[in-house]
């Protein structure tokens, strides 16, 4: 069982990695912008094949960095939950060192291993969102026609 303290150095890692993630995602975007906005000028085709090959690089990258932020705020929820620390394939205690090394980490190492092998998918609880509206707003949706 993970000590307080243990849980708190865990929980700080993971905030910073999102913190850190959600920072260089901020970066990439602002690149991806520069590209577009060279892409309006092309200049010639090797230049265009680089900016595009560049987009497509920012693309995926992203795309992995999402998963890793979703999964660091899959794991501070567990911590709250208090099920932080224990492998989703087994139900044991996951080890300090390899919390550590990837604290957003669902399983053990052979346990992960399995569970890629059984094509088990990450799964995140549905986030519910319950919003009130001031009486005088109303909504206007242009997207929407009658048909």
């Amino acid at each position: 069982m993970l000590t307080r303290e243990e849980l708190e150095l865990l929980r700080n890692k993971l905030i910073e990695e999102k913190n850190k993630l959600l920072e260089r995602y901020k970066k990439m975007e602002d690149t991806q912008a520069r590209i577009e906005e060279e892409v309006k000028e092309p200049r010639d085709l090797e230049d265009i094949s680089q900016m595009t090959y560049t987009q497509e690089l920012l693309d995926s990258l992203s795309a992995r960095e999402f998963f890793i932020i979703k999964e660091i705020d899959h794991a501070l929820n567990k911590i709250q939950a208090g099920t932080y620390g224990i492998c989703e394939y087994c139900g044991e205690e996951i080890p300090l060192e390899r919390l550590m090394a990837i604290p957003w980490t669902r399983y053990h190492a052979h346990c992960a291993e399995k569970a890629e092998e059984d094509g088990i998918v990450p799964t995140y609880p549905a986030f519910t969102f319950e919003a009130t509206l001031p009486e005088d707003m109303e909504i206007q949706r242009e997207d929407i026609t009658e048909a």
